[in-house]
């Protein structure tokens, strides 16, 4: 055995006795000035979490939805609105979603698109200086690149073209070509079962002049690969594997254009800055799929807490009754929502399987957001409005009185109690946020797990 073999296995001898001597550790921790320049605090964290539970150290996490169990996936409210996109984008029909800002535009084109459509998703934040190669691809100082629509239109995917009036009219002309063949299909032959004719596959050019076939990217293998890449949220939309991939393969010939806009494209209007007027030839192509959304309380009850849903009813109220130019979005409200779920979650259970793990550079656990923190960032943006709306009737009413103090917590004067969020968020996804058990509230209130009982027994 090498001499560098015989002291690497004496110095992790070494570690494994310091690590299994915990009082020598917490000695060691207790008494050790903790700074950059002596030690990671990531260390000091690994080695706290060892002594004190024997286990490794929570880690934080960003953007918690995606770790969460899929059954807590982006909800959507499906009524007869959002079966008639569904409609058109199964048909191949382009859809425009018009509305004012707030009306959940871009939400319902990603929910649609992502977790009912079940196909890869493109978006194009459209301006006036969204280029050419944006869409349909070009020469960078990096070489080329390739276009979000030609990778759509390859990948049998959805491409989101978000503020569509707000592209320059030279610019938007590019997207003629692509939208007039969205329903377009191949021909198959007479075989026993059909078979699909490759000179029949419908094909663009991209902006290098190279035809690119309809779905000519998906293919088994490449689904297996993406496969093995997804996370877990999204793997639970489908059975298995094998699922996956037919459902994939099944649409590769599906090409689906979403467009939003708060103007019909035909006039700029005058509140949203930034909104042309855009050709007819291109108003034509989603010409019987133009959707107007406006507020829909009763969706956004379906999609929110009910506590969440009043506060953010209220501030919009407020807002609408001065006119303000801001203005309370569904995306909004949904980021309030989630704020407030990871602030009562952590109130019934901290340990909770869906409860974000925060800890500072001493292993401490600490609390998350909360939507006091959410409706004081909020008020930043009102500046001399924010103390009119601590005012405003239907907001002290909703949250009993809000302070937020120079130098002091943000502070709700009532918001609903630990029980009580518990039994709504049972009733919205029939799991107990206390451990993840399946659940349900029988009539006495109670949070009840459910029993499942094989026939037969």
């Amino acid at each position: 055995m090498e001499t560098n073999d015989v002291m690497r296995q004496v110095i992790q001898s070494i570690k494994d006795d310091l690590l299994r001597n915990t009082e020598f550790l917490s000695e060691v921790l207790e008494n050790y000035q903790l700074q950059e320049k002596n030690i990671p605090p990531q260390t000091i964290i690994a080695l706290m979490a060892h002594f004190n539970k024997g286990e490794a150290a929570p880690v934080p996490k960003s953007n918690a939805p995606k770790d969460r169990s899929s059954r807590l996936a982006r909800p959507i409210a499906i009524g007869v609105e959002e079966t008639n996109i569904i409609s058109d984008l199964l048909e191949g029909n382009n859809v425009y979603l018009l509305g004012k800002a707030g009306t959940g535009k871009t939400y319902l084109a990603k929910a649609l698109a992502e977790g009912v459509m079940n196909q890869p998703v493109f978006v194009i934040n459209c301006s006036q200086w969204t280029s050419p190669i944006e869409i349909r691809g070009g020469q960078t100082i990096e070489g080329y690149k390739e276009g979000e629509l030609i990778k759509a239109w390859a990948e049998g995917g959805i491409v989101i073209l978000d503020e569509l009036p707000k592209l320059d009219p030279n610019t938007a002309g590019l997207l003629n070509d692509s939208l007039a063949e969205t329903a377009a299909q191949p021909k198959y032959d007479e075989s026993d079962p059909p078979k699909v004719i490759p000179e029949t596959i419908p094909y663009i050019t991209n902006g290098a002049g190279v035809k690119i076939y309809k779905g000519q990217n998906v293919t088994k293998e490449s689904l297996e690969k993406q496969w093995d890449k997804m996370d877990d949220r999204t793997k639970g939309r489908y059975a298995d594997k094998e699922d996956f991939i037919k459902t994939r393969m099944d649409a590769k010939f599906r090409f689906s254009v979403i467009g939003t806009g708060n103007t019909d494209m035909m006039t700029v209007g005058n509140k949203y800055s930034g909104n042309q007027k855009q050709d007819y030839s291109l108003v034509d192509r989603f010409a019987g799929s133009y959707y107007l959304l406006e507020k829909n309380t009763t969706k956004e009850k379906e999609l929110t807490y009910s506590f969440v849903f009043n506060v953010c009813d209220a501030i919009r109220n407020y807002l609408e009754s001065v006119d303000a130019p801001q203005s309370i979005s569904l995306r909004t409200m949904l980021n309030f929502n989630r704020t407030f779920e990871q602030e009562m979650i952590y109130e019934v259970n901290p340990n909770s399987p869906f409860s974000d793990r925060i800890v500072n550079n001493s292993g401490k656990r600490m609390k998350p957001k909360t939507i006091a923190d959410s409706i004081q960032s909020f008020c930043l943006l009102l500046e001399d409005k924010g103390d009119a709306l601590k005012r405003y009737p239907q907001f002290v009413e909703a949250t009993g009185g809000f302070t937020s103090d120079m130098g002091s917590l943000p502070k709700l004067g009532r918001k609903p109690s630990a029980k009580e969020f518990r039994q709504e968020f049972v009733q919205k996804y029939k799991l107990d946020p206390k451990d993840g058990v399946p659940s349900e509230v029988n009539d006495r209130g109670e949070v009840v797990a459910i029993t499942i009982t094989k026939k037969g027994k």
